[in-house]
């Protein structure tokens, strides 16, 4: 009962197969969309990053190029201040910011704010120092910084600096919310193309997995589960053809056991209800066959009768020729029996040398006629031993429903007394 229990705690407790493959098929899910969202983002991160640098290195160079040209033709501060404003204009939400070096701060003085830069901002630092250009990605901008060298031709007004100085630093900022916009009208609809295609295979996967090999599995455990619980194991596995190999083997296989199990089934319940010496019924088939006999007979009123044979002087056939010669004599006794009765008739051996015969259909009348054909058929054989020949005899006691009784105990103690006044007539002793 213990094991029972635990069993079936253990199989309530396990995910089916089914469970199985659409627990695999969410978690797919989850994990490719997972996966595109992180590579879309990457992917417009990157791409956004490359178009700031790209943009604010243009921006910056073409701010170079117009400082430049204003400062060849000899312009004041407010006139260079004026083009980058008007930059700006041209810009909204870009910031520029052209940062004096050493050697223009040493002749021209220094501009405000620009000290606190180049002292505290690493990247302004760098350049300065020779780094060459910077990008930096902060929080909603990208910062690219162009060094502005010392050259010969500059030499005319910066007459204080070295050729290879850094005069100073042009510094961008790129607003990367304004650059986003256009890349995510792009990218998020290939995106949830990606995520529709891969839900698509995702799912393919799982209805072809599910009809090939989850339903094959299936159908096999609850075949297994009608078979166990009803006991009976006499109908085959029908297998499909779209199943796959591997589960139309296992279904094979499982249908030969089945057949050895019910060629093993068929042989116990042969050996269970046949006499292992005779292949007679043995007694408890006898009286459970009679038993509905006389139940069947009770309903319709339709006579049987029951005859008990007690084979004659058996016991000295024993002790004079052994135990050999006496099972010779009850497998001859046992054919001679059984060749005289009908189909429908029914031999037991039910005891040692005692035999019972189910006669359906059959009164009083047709039962004593049987009874003598009996008497005749197991007289017939002789048996030889050593130079003794051996001929058997018996008597017989006849009782029929419903003249002698109802009830199949009633018959079996009725047929047993008919069969000790046979013998008291004949004389015989056992």
């Amino acid at each position: 009962m213990d094991r029972t229990v635990t069993t079936s705690r253990r199989s309530t407790g396990s995910a089916s197969i089914g469970n199985l493959l659409l627990g695999v098929f969410v978690a797919g899910l989850l994990v490719s969309a997972v996966a595109v969202y992180s590579t879309f983002n990457a992917y417009r991160q990157s791409t956004v990053h490359a178009m700031a640098r790209a943009d604010a290195k243009r921006i910056s160079q073409m701010a170079f190029e117009h400082l430049y040209s204003v400062m060849r033709k000899g312009w004041t501060r407010s006139e260079i201040d004026d083009v980058i404003h008007r930059i700006h204009l041209q810009l909204p939400g870009y910031e520029i910011v052209v940062i004096r070096g050493e050697p223009v701060v040493r002749q021209f003085g220094d501009r405000p704010a620009h000290a606190e830069l180049r002292e505290n901002d690493e990247a302004v630092k760098v350049v300065l120092t020779g780094g060459g250009e910077q990008v930096r990605v902060e929080e909603g901008k990208l910062r690219f910084l162009l060094p502005v060298p010392m050259t010969a031709e500059c030499s005319t007004c910066h007459t204080s600096a070295q050729v290879g100085e850094i005069n100073g630093v042009i510094a961008v900022n790129v607003p990367t919310p304004v650059l986003y916009q256009p890349i995510e009208s792009l990218i998020f609809p290939i995106m949830k193309l990606a995520l529709a295609l891969v839900a698509g295979l995702l799912l393919m996967t799982f209805l072809f997995l599910r009809l090939r090999v989850s339903k094959p599995i299936t159908e096999l455990s609850r075949h297994v589960s009608r078979l166990s619980e009803q006991g009976d194991f006499s109908r085959d596995l029908l297998l499909k053809e779209h199943w796959p190999k591997e589960v139309s083997s296992l279904a094979e296989n499982f249908n030969r056991l089945m057949g050895r199990v019910r060629e093993s089934h068929e042989q116990l319940w042969e050996a269970s209800i046949r006499d292992p010496l005779t292949g007679l019924f043995n007694r408890r088939h006898f009286d459970v066959v009679l038993d509905q006999a006389a139940l069947d007979a009770g309903h319709g009123s339709i006579p049987f009768s029951v005859l008990l044979i007690d084979l004659d002087r058996f016991k000295p056939i024993n002790d004079l020729f052994g135990h050999a010669a006496g099972d010779a004599v009850l497998i001859a006794v046992g054919k001679a029996i059984q060749a005289a009765l009908r189909d429908t008739d029914m031999a037991a051996r039910i005891g040692g040398d005692e035999f019972a015969v189910l006669a359906l259909a059959t009164n009083r009348a047709s039962a004593t006629e049987l009874a003598e054909r009996l008497r005749l058929a197991i007289a017939k054989p002789e048996l030889r031993f050593g130079q003794e020949v051996v001929r058997p005899g018996c008597s017989i006691g006849v009782a029929s429903f419903p003249d002698d009784g109802r009830l199949a105990l009633d018959l079996m103690r009725i047929a047993d007394i008919a069969m000790y006044e046979d013998k008291a007539r004949h004389g015989s002793s056992r």
